[in-house]
């Protein structure tokens, strides 16, 4: 138990490490060049920080593979055996998409410890977005070692949809840390210079998380589909039950992103005492979302060592049964097939409506409209 407990720690270390690797390089990327005093520390803390998570998905990608080692071999000594951890890196796929991940974070490593020289704009950028593309390419690999290679027909679009879903992760969950670090400097009486800059990326961090979230919606419903299929393996297995634990925590999470679009972010445009105040506030409740979505990953990663619904033979848990079967109709089937699909879209489109402050009343109209059929 204690053993198992520890190698579900070191998968969820090294995916949130991973996670915000993204989050800090699309930040800092995405940003404009600015020459502000506590803009440039933000930037160097970003910096420093990313070397620490480089090492620690080093060290806690180490321990899974000697944990998965130990669960493979059936024998704890393993976790120190060169001869098993290599067999289990060379001769399983999920050990070879770790060689491969691990080599780009050495990479990764060397490019973040060597400093080089980004005085010149296009210098600046280039670096920057190679880290962005090295931090992504570690992330996104993590769908070849999932649920989604077992897929059967379509492996190779379900670990596609995986990828994507994994990169908006990064992109929404990961920018969180930095976005809120950056408020709380620019919150502070010495860090009224970062102030406009912290508008400006607060804004473009916004949109960024928006078109994520979509992606996440549409992509999540799409992997649902694939590993837990219907709503007995939703409530009557283990998998399933994970996946509802994660979309409860995933709804506090939107609301508090919606918080943050539809009135915190306005309100950073008012006045110096105004703007302030609300910039706060933007960094507490980033910082909320922070939590939440650590809570979140950690679910996720439960659910990456858990069979996936489909395999397993549900138990019921309620009184009455689900039975679908009872639609002998084709054409009643037809309908309830585009009813579910319209369902989902009506789905996303009102996420969308809580998320956008243009447009947010036809969205969620067209959202209400599409849910209710």
């Amino acid at each position: 138990m204690t053993l198992t407990v520890a190698g579900l720690v070191a998968r969820w270390v090294h995916v949130v490490a991973c996670v915000i690797l993204v989050g800090i390089f699309a930040q800092v990327l995405f940003a404009p060049r600015s020459d502000r005093p506590t803009v440039h520390a933000w930037e160097a803390r970003m910096l420093g920080w990313a070397r620490l998570l480089v090492l620690v998905a080093l060290v806690s990608g180490l321990v899974g593979l000697q944990h998965q080692t130990v669960v493979l071999v059936g024998a704890p000594e393993a976790a120190l055996e060169i001869g098993a951890l290599a067999r289990v890196v060379l001769d399983t796929q999920a050990g070879r998409v770790w060689l491969v991940r691990h080599a780009l974070l050495l990479l990764f490593a060397a490019f973040l410890f060597a400093r080089p020289d980004v005085r010149r704009r296009l210098d600046w950028t280039a670096v920057r977005g190679q880290s962005l593309l090295l931090g992504g390419l570690v992330l996104a690999l993590l769908g070849f070692a999932g649920h989604a290679v077992a897929v059967e027909p379509g492996a190779a679009l379900a670990i596609a949809v995986d990828v994507v879903h994994l990169i908006a992760v990064g992109v929404w969950v990961g920018g969180l840390l930095p976005l809120a670090a950056l408020l709380r400097a620019a919150g502070r009486e010495a860090g009224s210079d970062a102030r406009p800059f912290a508008v400006l990326v607060a804004r473009s961090f916004s949109r960024r998380a928006l078109a994520a979230v979509l992606v996440l919606v549409g992509t999540g419903t799409v992997i649902a589909l694939q590993q837990v299929g219907d709503i007995p393996a939703l409530v009557g297995t283990r998998y399933g039950r994970l996946l509802l634990t994660k979309l409860a925590v995933l709804v506090p999470l939107l609301a508090l992103a919606a918080i943050n679009r539809g009135w915190l972010i306005p309100a950073l445009s008012g006045n110096a005492a105004v703007g302030r105040v609300a910039m706060r506030r933007l960094g507490a409740f980033a910082t909320g979302e922070i939590v939440l979505a650590v809570v979140m990953l950690a679910v996720v990663v439960t659910m990456t060592v858990t069979p996936p619904a489909r395999h397993i033979s549900p138990v019921w848990p309620f009184s009455f049964r689900w039975a679908p079967g009872a639609i002998t109709d084709p054409q009643a089937r037809g309908f309830a097939l585009v009813g579910s699909q319209l369902s989902v879209l009506g789905l996303v489109l009102f996420t969308a409506a809580a998320l956008a402050r243009a447009r947010r009343l036809p969205l969620l109209g067209a959202g209400l409209r599409l849910l209710g059929t």
